[in-house]
């Protein structure tokens, strides 16, 4: 789960709260937000490359 821009303290809470709600999903919306997922992930660690830091 993509938890740039969270203060380090909410973390945990926020990672707790997106397993809650996933696991409810059917398998193809589960496909959908993992993708949607994936794609905040790479362009965080895309930016993080390029700004240098």
């Amino acid at each position: 789960m993509c938890v740039d821009g969270l203060e380090p303290a909410e973390q945990p809470d926020q990672v707790l709260a997106g397993i809650r709600a996933r696991l409810g999903h059917e398998s193809d919306q589960e496909r959908v937000v993992s993708a949607d997922e994936m794609r905040r992930l790479a362009r965080g660690r895309i930016i993080e490359l390029v700004s240098g830091s």
